[in-house]
This record gives structure tokens, C-alpha cells and sequence, in this order.
């Protein structure tokens, strides 16, 4: 007050010394005028304002001194472009103590002051600034401690505080009303020069009411307002400070920081209330550091300050009033586009907030939040992450982050669902030790969203700071009712991705993935899976030391265990599944494992366990192996698997071939076979060596045979085994008679093995040729296992009660055999099996070489069992080998490319008739790209010139001729075949032709060596004739089939032998009669040397044969006995039922009957069969056919006066029987 006054008394002062002198009246004078009011100019100011009451002053010259509007006065100061400049001192430029309008027409003028302010503001007075520049050291406008019930508006203008507040009241205390400031508008530029002190743009340490609803705050190192008392409401304008320091502000020796907003309580001034605060309705906040600081004492409890508007650089979430929200650095009332949740229509800015509000309700979550959030314990809620994300605070993450700072994402206490109702929502975790969801209540459902640990990626110890922990985790005592999707993801190496220690009472659904260690512990309780994808890549996938109920659904799968079950009673640990009825489940190392601690870590004996690890499996796919350790439990008696599960199938179960592609047995109740067991088994191979191998190789390929093996033979026993019904038991071990014992002592064994026959070898191109059947017969012994079955010597205590008979296995099969000594591959070679199957279809299979124990072992999967060739390859197809360029080519598809493993002789010719685009890859072989492989009839090609050759084939076809005209037809090529040939070779050329084409045969037989047998036979198996040009040529006409050529080569001093065949000899019963169907093409050699004379016919064969011998064409179909099967049911010679099914000798006599009838031939004939002992067993359809084939001739009793009618008919029989039909019926 005291500077105050005393400025005024100066400026009156000052005042006086203007007033003009009066000199003599002959001197002239000039007078200078400072202002004018009403048009009336004034030499001084005080005169001017005398007269300016109620109108307006304007400057007409700079003013160096002191403007003072009395109290009483109302005056409209018009600048005018002049400047006032304040007395030198601590005077203000303008002091207002009535109404004062300040105003600058020209708006180049300016107020200035600089020791003090530049526009003072006296108690009482009413301040308006339309316009004007206004600087001061202390501030561009103020008031003091004496100023109370002023009013000052601020419309525009550039206001700049040089070392002070732009805009500066006082706080001391004083009695009277508050200061009313209100500023529409304006430039306000804050500067500081005194050490210690920021600057500022306003400063409100009284109780003044203050409101900002526009202009612009530059501030340098400074607050934008600081408030110490009373009210300031910001409703627009820009608030840009810098700066990173602290200092102070007025008279108050407490410091506060830059910031666009400061309110400190802690100067305690008089002006200070419960209701003071800085209300923000809007404007915009810009701040190096925080855009609002609050500074009070512990005991303050007000809210000192309100955002409900406004954009901010910094996170002002903690000022933000209820009912709004910051979103993207501008807070705005809570909505649909701004609210983090919503609970039925009201939006809340926090999840917190929005469970803390509900209750039966869904919690919606709008946008993505930072934020841990707890259901309490009496909450019921819905949460729907609504394709949003939830992660705890990223700003805790590592181990070495205190304990108390590192939340749970979701901690349910309460009762919680969670369900993702647009799908693509998160609950994520980052910090070491806690989850993602952590359960210690009710969980009824979670429906969907993902959860996951998106930090936990830790490799090792050092790695993502040591953070990992479970992704979900269910607390002992607490309950998950139902999972029934979602998705679960763990990223680390060093925790499990769900860990259950309390109840889970169904997984129905969602993917549970961890692919560097366990998906889901669990150590409570799942009653039911019945869906869901668990996987796993490096780890146990379900490690489970509690019980899981059930498991009826759903895919479990691991690099490692697909299902480790471990029981300890050091833990009191189950590890039980006590059902497996559906589901999938795989393991690379192992499907299912069983372990119990205490045996295997703590050396304890498994008699004196109580906890027994354990598993029933009554249905679902095992893919992999089974593990039961010692001290553990395993029961099947159903399901699918990959590996022979016999060890654990349950009493009264069986192991037997799988009917679903990918695993190859399939556990199924036993027949009832009464108080006979019957039990699969598998024997040796039965091995026989042709004799057209030489005599040094013939002890390494016999060696070599005895090694085949095929995994599922003991499941095809079982399916033999199945079909022996209590009757067929009583009757087999009836026959057993040479074995000692009572009947009730003695089982039937179902013993399979292959029969492995070699046809050729050559060490030196490395070929194998061999015939492998499968078959089984039944034993009848009073051994306890089959290992311990005799059937010679002292001890026998069996006897072979049905004899080999063939059994029909089509499904994919691996063998794996030995190679002979002297095969020599490498490791991991690859080698060609060429399959030729029973209906003359050429198949090419590729197996691989593993060495072992300096022992070279191949395996390959076959479709089916018959001739195989195996050799080195000659080309590949990407990962598949070929034994000829010429079975490459043909194999090849579009756009493939051949590469060839061996040099390719120039006399190889390789014929495409079709239209094509492959490639040939010569790696550095001796290759002719225009030679070796060429255009067939009607086809052109592009050959590309450098490796890899580019094979372009046009197929045209060609017209028709004629006067018709616009018809056309293409020319159907057909294959030669050569079979694989010892001590020679053969050629034939071309090896794709048009009917009618000629067909040259080159023989090279090794030195030494000449031409045994020349067998050329068409599609059907008919000869064809051949025409012999020279001892090592023949050629024939191609006939309108596929044609097979076979060659065998003797030593030139040795005969060639009579029979066709190598194993049909010209002492056997059936010799002749395999000449004769052969001959007559009603049948062929199941190889170009072999006959197969033992092993059984098909109801398909037979069919095809008589259709064949009716003269009907069989060739094409989707399968080989297509045509055959129609035409038998076309002409009641059979209904058409299991083609692929062995045929007995009463269905063939039944067939060969209605072919007899069919053919109008005499059936009339028929004689009993009551001298025949089992001519009871003779099914009531085929007596009348067998009493016909009896009295004709056709069929003969078997050794021992039977008829055999259930038996199976070897292939020598229906020979035999076809060529007496011939001569006996046909005649």
C-alpha cells in the first residue's frame, strides 16, 4: 500500500511541474498539446483526464511519467501508437483506481515499465483492455496487498512479464472482496531474469476468482498459472511453458516446478479455502515435463484440481473429474469412443473403476488400458474384453522390480466369466513372477481373448531380465467351471503356461500353446477335456501330478511327451487320467508317459507306494510311443495307435489292424472263443532262396530275407485271430493230437510271418528282387507265451493245427529289412522299390538306407504285398527316387524337374506322347537331352539346350480324315515293362507304342551266359508271339494293352530248364496245369519267373479270370478287377461281394457252376459227397456246386479224404480245377 500511495503522490507531483508558465504578452509562444478528449486538445494530462469522465482520452505524444485514473473517474485511455514509459524507479506506467478502458487505435503504441508494473490495479477499480501492448520488470499487470474488489477483463493485446507473473496479484491477508480477473484474449509472454525464481504467466495467491476462456501463455521456464488460493477456471486459451527447473514465484520462498498448471497449498496463504482449486474446462497445456503439478500438504485434502476439458502433453488422468477422461492427451467427457469400460450405459475411464461400479453386470472394455485390476470377493461379473487389451504396468517388469510393485493382470477373487465378444482381445503380463489371469474364486466360464506373458522370452538365466511366471494360474481352493475357448500363449523356456492347482471342470475348447515347455501342470483337478488344441514343440505338453477325469476330446500334441502322468507319495501326488475315450494325442518322443517319483529319484520300491500313476484308455488316437515305468499303471481296451500297445491291453482285448489311415492298430474286445484263448503271435520269416541266384550270393540274401519285418504283423494275427468264434477253437484244438495235455490246458496261437522269397540279386547294379507274403497260421500248444512254444523235439508242446494261408494286408505297411553284405550305400541313402501289385500296376516306393552297428538297414512303407525290385536310384523327383529315366518320366508332373544319379546309355530312348512341361536336371551325368528322351506319335518338343533342360511337349491329336470332316481322335500309346534280370540285361524299344507298333527286344546277357526263357504277355496274360532276328533280338507287334517282358539267362553250359516258372518245378502236381491256364491266358505269373503257386486267390482273380476266359475285355477300371466283378454279377456267376477277400474252394466251385450254367454247358451231373469227412461243414449254397464239380471232375478231395470246403484255394488249385473245367466241361 505504501508504494502504492507513494506513486501517486509523484505522479501529482509530477503533474504540477507540467503545468505551462505565462511570460509577457509581446512574447510568442508554441504550445504542445499531450491528449484529447471530445475534440478538445489538453496541454497536460491531468486536464485531459478532468475532462475525460465517462469519454475517452486519446494520446497525441509519448508519455514519459506516470497515467493515474482517480477513483470516480471513468476513462476510455486510447494509446493512440504512444507510448507511456514509467518514471525511472519503482513506478508503474499506468495506475487505475476508477474505471479505466484501456484501448490503442493504431496498435503501435505501448505501456511500459521498468522497475515496476506496467498497468497497476487499485482496490475497487474496474480495469478493461480492449487492446495494448503492455510490458513491466514486475509484471505486465497487477495488483497489490491493498487490492480487493477489482475487476479486470483482458480482451487482447501483448502482455510481458520481463522478471515476474505476466499477470501478479498479492497474497498477504487483508479484509475485503475478491479480485474478479477475467482475460478473453491476448498475447502473454513470461520471461525471468532474477536467480531463483521461474517464470509465470498468472499468479492467484489470494482468494481472486480468475477465469481464462482464451489466449496465448508463453512462458520460458516457467508455469503457465500458479494458484496459491482462491479459483481459477481455465476455459480456453494455450498454455506453452519450458523448462526443467524449480524455483519460486511472488513473495513466497517456496519453490514449485515448470509446469503449464501449478497449484501449491503449502504457502498457506489467507486466500487458501477447502474450495480452492484450478478448475480446466478447457484450452491447450504444452510442458517439457508434467502439464499439471500439484503441491500440497499431507493434511490437504482437497481436490485442487478439476479437469473436465482441455489437451494436455503429459497424463493429467489423476485431476481428470468423474464422468470424464484423457484420451489421446485430450480429456473429454466419458463416452462410447473415449471410456476404457462400460457397465450398462455408463462409461468409466478405468477398468478398476468400472468393476468397482459393477455387480451381475458385464464389464465392457472400449479401448486398450494399462492397468491391473482385482474382482473382489463379493463380485459377480462379466468381463467382455470386447477385442481390446489389458497389460499390467510395463514400468515393473524384471525380478529385480520390488515384489509389491509387479501385479496379476486379472486377480478374480469373486465370480468371473470372460468372453471376447469381436474377438482379437488380450490380457497380457509383463512382469516377472505374475500372471496374466491369477484365479483364487470362481471362474464360470472364459469364452474367449487371448492370454499371454508378452515379455516371457527368456532363453536362459540372463535373458528378458529373468522374467517368467505361469500365463494363467488356478489357485488351490479355487474353481474354473468351464473353458470352452481362448487362447492361451507362452513365449519362455522356464515356466509353464497354465498351471492348475485347484478345479477345472471341463476344457471344451481354446489353443494352449507353449513351445518351449509344459502347456498346462496340472496338480489339481480336470474332470472333463473334451476339447481344445494343447502343443507343445520341445516339452511334456500335459504334465499332469493330479487327476484328470476325463479325456473325450480335443488335440494334444509335443515334440517331446504328449501326456506325463507322475505320482509321488513323497508329494501326495495321483498323476491320473482315469479315462481316455476320444482325442488325439501325439508325441514325438513319447504320446503317453507314466513315471513314479519316489522310483525313479528316490530309489524306492514300488511294492510299498500308495500313489500309482495311471492311465485307462478305453477309445481315442495315440500317435507315438507308450511309456509305463515302474510303479505306474496302463489298462486299454479300445482306441487307436501308431505303436503295438499289446504289452497293456486290458484281459479280453486285442490288438488288431487299424480300419483309420495314420496308425496301425486299433484295440477291440476278443471273440468269444469259450474256454479256448486264442492269442496273436508273430513268427520268423519263412525264407526261400530262388535258385536262379548264384550259389556266393545266395548265403547273403538268404541272411539278408530272414531280417524283413513289417511292425503291424502282430495286429494282422489279431484280426486273423478274431476271426476264429468258439466253434473254429474247439475244432482246431481237437486236431492237436500230438500234443500232450488236457484240452483245457491248451491255447491257440495265431502265429504271423512273411514269407520272403528272393528272385534275384545283383551285387554289381545293386538289385534286389524278392516276393513278400504275408501269412499266418494257427498253432495249438500248452505254452504259456508264444516265445516258449516247441513244435519238435522232446520238449514239443505244439503242433500246427491250420497251415500257412495267405493273409490280404493292403493298408500302408513299413519293412524294414537288412540289406545284404556287399549292398554298399551310405547312411541316409535313398534307394527305389519298384512294387508290382496283383493287378500288374507298377508302383514306385522310396526307402531309406540307416547304418547300424556297421550294418546296413533299409525301410520303406508299401501300399500291399507282392513282387518288390529294390535298387539304386537312377533319377529323383524331389524327395522321391526312380529305378529308370524311364520310370522318372513317367512319374513326372508339370513343371517338376528329374534329376539324374546315374549316366544315362545312349541306347536308353524314353518316349512322352502327351502334353507336358518338365525339366531334367543332368548333375553332371552322361546325359543326351535330345536322344535319351524324345517325342512319341503326334507330339513335338522344345528341348532347351544347357542343364537343367526344359522339356516342352505339344500333343496334337489328329483329325479323322474323311469327307465329314471336323472329327478327331488321338492314338493311344501302351507301356512294354522289362523285369529285372540276373546276369544280363534286356532292352526294349520303344518302350511306349501304338497298337500294331514293332516292338525290338535286345538281350545282353553276361559273358558266359545265354538266353533260358523269352515271355512276352499282354495286359490280360496272354502270350504274345515274338519273331527272333538273331540270338540277342526278337521283336514282336504290340497288341492293344500294356505288354511285360520277361528274360531269364543260364550259363551256357548248363540246359535250360522246362518249366516256365522258377518255382514251379515239372515234378509238381500243378505243373501242367499252370502250363495250360497260362498258355490259354486265363492266368499269369505273379512275376516274370514266379507263379506263386501257394499263395491264396481272391473272389476279385477269379472273377477277372472268367470274364477274361468269356472273352470280355478287363482291362481299365478304378480298380483292376472292376470289370471282371461287373461282368460276374452281369452274368450270375457271382453277387460281386469282397472282391479282395481270399476265395474258399466251395465259392469256387460255386462260381465255376453258374459259369457252367451260364454258358448253357451240362450240370446235370452230381455226386455225393458223404465220402468225404468233412462234407458237413459244406455250406447248404455249394453243395449242389460241389456235388457237380465232384461228378465232373473238377474238384478233387484233399490228403486224408476231405474236401476242405472253407479252405482257402492256393493259386496251384485254381489252376488245376480251371483246366479240368476246360477238359472236362468245356470239352
Amino acid at each position: 500500500m505504501k508504494r502504492r500511495l507513494l506513486s501517486a503522490f509523484l505522479a501529482v507531483m509530477m503533474v504540477l511541474t507540467m503545468a505551462p508558465v505565462a511570460f509577457a504578452a509581446d512574447t510568442e509562444t508554441t504550445t504542445e498539446y499531450v491528449a484529447q478528449v471530445d475534440g478538445t486538445n489538453y496541454e497536460t494530462l491531468a486536464d485531459a483526464i478532468e475532462a475525460a469522465n465517462n469519454k475517452t482520452l486519446t494520446l497525441l505524444k509519448d508519455v514519459n511519467g506516470q497515467i493515474v485514473i482517480p477513483e470516480g473517474k471513468t476513462v476510455t485511455l486510447d494509446l493512440n501508437g504512444n507510448t507511456v514509459t514509467a518514471p525511472s524507479g519503482r513506478y508503474d506506467a499506468v495506475i487505475n483506481q476508477g474505471t479505466l478502458t484501456v484501448t490503442d487505435s493504431q496498435k503501435t503504441g505501448e505501456i511500459i515499465s521498468n522497475g515496476n508494473g506496467g498497468i497497476g490495479i487499485s482496490a475497487g477499480s474496474d480495469t478493461t483492455i480492449e487492446y495494448a501492448k503492455v510490458t513491466g520488470r514486475e509484471g505486465a499487470i497487477g495488483g497489490d496487498k491493498s487490492t480487493v474488489g477489482a475487476k479486470l477483463t483482458i480482451n487482447d493485446g501483448v502482455f510481458t512479464g520481463v522478471d515476474n507473473a505476466v499477470v501478479i496479484f498479492n497474497g498477504s491477508k487483508r479484509d475485503g472482496d475478491a479480485n474478479k480477473i477475467t482475460i478473453n484474449g491476448g498475447i502473454f509472454n513470461g520471461k525471468i531474469q532474477s536467480p531463483g525464481y521461474i517464470a509465470c504467466g498468472i499468479y492467484a495467491p489470494w482468494k481472486d476468482d480468475i477465469t481464462v476462456n482464451n489466449g496465448t501463455f508463453n512462458i520460458e521456464n516457467g508455469a503457465g498459472i500458479v494458484a496459491r488460493g482462491g479459483m481459477v477456471t481455465v476455459k480456453g486459451g494455450e498454455f506453452n511453458t519450458t523448462g526443467n527447473i524449480t524455483g519460486m514465484v511472488g513473495d513466497y520462498k517456496g519453490t514449485v516446478p515448470c509446469s503449464a498448471l501449478v497449484f501449491d497449498s503449502t504457502a498457506g496463504y489467507p486466500g487458501m479455502n477447502d474450495d480452492s482449486q484450478i478448475v480446466v474446462e478447457d484450452g491447450k497445456f504444452k510442458s517439457d515435463v508434467a502439464a499439471v503439478t500439484v503441491i500440497k500438504q499431507t493434511s490437504d485434502a482437497g481436490n485442487r484440481v478439476k479437469v473436465t476439458g482441455g489437451t494436455f502433453s503429459s497424463d493429467v488422468s489423476a485431476y481428470v473429474a468423474e464422468g470424464y477422461v484423457q484420451n489421446n492427451g485430450t480429456v473429454e467427457q466419458l463416452g462410447e469412443t473415449n471410456a476404457v469400460a462400460e457397465v450398462g450405459g455408463t462409461y468409466y475411464k478405468t477398468l478398476a473403476e468400472a468393476v468397482s461400479a459393477a455387480d451381475n453386470n458385464t464389464v465392457t472394455l472400449l479401448k486398450n488400458t494399462v492397468e491391473d485390476v482385482v474382482i473382489p470377493a463379493d463380485k459377480t461379473i462379466t468381463l467382455d474384453l470386447n477385442g481390446k487389451k489389458i497389460v499390467n504396468s510395463t514400468t515393473a517388469q524384471d525380478s529385480k522390480v520390488a515384489n509389491d510393485a509387479r501385479k496379476h493382470t486379472i486377480t478374480n477373487n469373486g465370480t468371473l466369466t470372460i468372453m471376447d465378444s469381436v474377438g482379437g482381445g488380450v490380457v497380457d503380463n509383463v512382469s516377472h513372477g505374475r500372471a496374466a489371469l491369477y484365479n483364487n474364486g470362481t471362474i464360470t466360464e472364459i469364452k474367449g481373448g487371448k492370454f499371454t506373458r508378452s515379455v516371457d522370452n527368456s532363453t536362459d538365466s540372463e535373458s528378458a531380465n529373468g522374467n517368467s511366471w505361469y500365463v494363467v494360474y488356478n489357485a488351490e481352493g479355487a474353481t474354473i467351471s468351464k473353458i470352452s475357448n481362448g487362447e492361451f500363449l507362452a513365449l519362455g523356456h522356464f515356466s509353464s503356461l497354465f498351471s492348475n492347482c485347484g478345479t477345472i471342470d471341463e476344457i471344451s475348447g481354446g489353443t494352449f500353446t507353449q513351445d518351449h515347455f509344459i502347456a498346462f501342470k496340472n496338480e489339481g483337478t480336470v474332470n472333463k477335456i473334451s476339447g481344445g488344441v494343447f502343443s507343445s514343440a520341445d516339452e511334456s505338453c500335459i504334465q499332469n501330478w493330479g487327476t484328470i477325469g476325463e479325456i473325450c476330446g480335443g488335440t494334444i500334441t509335443a515334440g517331446s511327451l504328449g501326456i506325463w502322468n507322475l505320482s509321488s507319495d513323497k508329494y501326495t501326488s495321483k498323476g491320473t487320467v482315469e479315462k481316455i475315450s476320444d482325442g488325439v494325442i501325439s508325441g514325438t518322443k513319447e504320446a503317453i508317459r507314466l513315471s513314479n517319483y519316489d522310483v525313479e529319484d528316490l530309489n524306492k520300491s514300488a511294492d510299498s507306494l500308495t500313489n500309482w500313476a495311471s492311465a485307462t484308455i478305453v477309445g481315442g488316437k495315440v500317435n507315438g510311443a507308450l511309456k509305463v515305468g515302474n510303479g505306474t499303471r496302463v489298462s486299454i481296451s479300445g482306441g487307436y495307435f501308431t505303436t503295438d500297445p499289446s504289452a497293456y491291453v486290458a484281459s479280453g482285448y486285442v490288438a488288431g489292424t487299424s480300419d483309420v489311415s495314420g496308425y496301425s492298430y486299433k484295440v477291440v474286445a476278443k471273440t468269444n472263443t469259450g474256454n479256448v484263448e486264442v492269442k496273436p503271435a508273430v513268427s520268423a520269416p519263412e525264407v526261400k532262396v530262388s535258385e536262379s541266384i548264384s550259389k556266393e550270393d545266395k548265403a547273403k540274401v538268404e541272411e539278408a530275407a530272414k531280417t524283413v519285418s513289417a511292425p503291424t504283423l502282430g495286429a494282422a494275427a489279431a484280426d486273423e485271430a478274431q476271426k476264429i468264434d468258439k466253434t473254429k477253437a474247439d475244432e482246431l484244438v481237437a486236431k492237436a493230437n500230438e500234443v500232450t495235455g488236457e484240452t483245457s490246458e491248451k491255447k491257440l496261437y495265431v502265429q504271423s510271418a512273411l514269407k520272403v522269397e528272393p528272385t534275384a540279386y545283383n551285387e554289381t547294379t545293386k538289385t534286389l528282387a524278392l516276393d513278400i507274403t504275408p501269412q499266418y497260421r494257427v498253432v495249438a500248444s500248452t505254452a504259456t507265451t508264444a516265445d516258449e512254444i516247441k513244435l519238435d523235439g522232446n520238449t514239443k508242446n505244439a503242433q500246427v493245427v491250420q497251415d500257412y494261408q495267405t493273409m490280404d494286408i493292403t493298408k500302408a505297411t513299413v519293412v524294414t529289412m537288412e540289406l545284404p553284405t556287399g549292398f554298399a550305400v551310405a547312411d541316409g541313402d535313398k534307394l527305389s522299390i519298384q512294387h508290382t501289385k496283383s493287378n500288374d500296376k507298377v508302383e514306385y516306393y522310396t526307402g531309406t538306407v540307416t547304418k547300424k552297428d556297421d550294418k546296413f538297414y533299409l525301410t520303406f512303407t508299401t501300399n500291399g504285398f507282392s513282387p518288390f525290385v529294390i535298387s539304386v536310384p537312377a533319377a529323383s523327383i524331389g524327395e522321391n527316387v526312380y529305378p529308370t529315366l524311364q520310370a522318372a518320366v513317367e512319374n513326372v508332373k508339370k513343371n517338376e524337374t528329374i534329376k539324374l544319379a546315374k549316366d544315362v546309355d545312349e541306347a536308353i530312348v524314353v518316349t512322352v506322347a502327351k502334353s507336358i512341361n518338365f525339366k531334367v536336371d543332368a548333375n553332371k551325368k552322361k546325359f543326351d537331352a535330345k536322344k535319351n528322351i524324345v517325342a512319341g506319335t503326334n507330339t513335338t518338343v522344345k528341348v532347351g539346350e544347357t542343364s537343367p533342360y526344359i522339356y516342352e511337349f505339344t500333343y496334337t491329336k489328329p483329325s479323322s480324315g474323311g469327307s465329314s470332316g471336323g472329327s478327331s481322335s488321338g492314338k493311344t500309346t501302351y507301356k512294354v515293362t522289362t523285369s529285372a534280370v540276373n546276369n544280363g540285361g534286356v532292352n526294349a524299344s520303344p518302350s511306349n507304342a501304338e497298337k500294331g507298333a514293332t516292338i525290338t527286344i535286345t538281350l545282353s546277357p553276361d559273358k558266359g551266359y545265354k538266353l533260358d526263357k523269352l515271355t512276352v504277355t499282354d495286359g490280360s496274360g496272354k502270350t504274345v508271339s515274338t519273331v527272333k532276328k538273331s540270338d540277342t533280338v526278337y521283336t514282336f507287334t504290340m497288341p492293344a494293352s500294356a505288354v511285360k517282358v520277361g528274360v531269364s539267362y543260364v550259363k551256357a553250359t548248363e540246359t535250360p530248364s522246362e518249366t516256365k516258372f522258377n518255382d514251379v518245378s515239372a515234378n509238381d502236381w500243378f505243373a501242367s496245369a499252370v502250363d495250360y491256364v497260362t498258355g490259354k491266358g486265363m492266368m499269369n505269373g505273379t512275376a516274370a519267373n514266379t507263379f506263386s503257386p501257394k499263395a491264396n486267390t481272391t473272389r476279385g482273380m477269379l472273377m477277372t479270370v472268367l470274364a477274361r476266359h468269356a472273352g470280355e475285355d478287363t482291362t481299365g477300371g478304378s480298380v483292376w478287377y472292376e470289370k471282371g466283378m461287373n461282368w460276374a454279377k452281369a452274368n450270375g456267376v457271382s453277387d460281386g461281394t469282397n472282391p479282395q477277400v481270399n476265395i474258399t474252394r466251395e465259392q469256387l466251385a460255386a462260381m465255376l457252376y453258374r459259369y457252367a450254367q451260364n454258358k448253357k454247358y451240362d450240370v446235370s451231373g452230381a455226386k455225393s459227397l458223404d465220402g468225404y469227412t468233412d462234407a458237413q461243414s459244406v455250406s447248404s449254397y455249394a453243395v449242389p456246386a460241389l456235388q457237380w464239380a465232384n461228378a465232373a471232375g473238377v474238384v478233387n478231395g484233399k490228403s486224408g479224404s476231405k474236401l476242405d470246403p472253407k479252405g482257402y484255394a492256393t493259386r496251384a488249385e485254381v489252376a488245376a480245377m480251371l483246366m479240368r473245367f476246360c477238359e472236362n466241361v468245356e470239352k
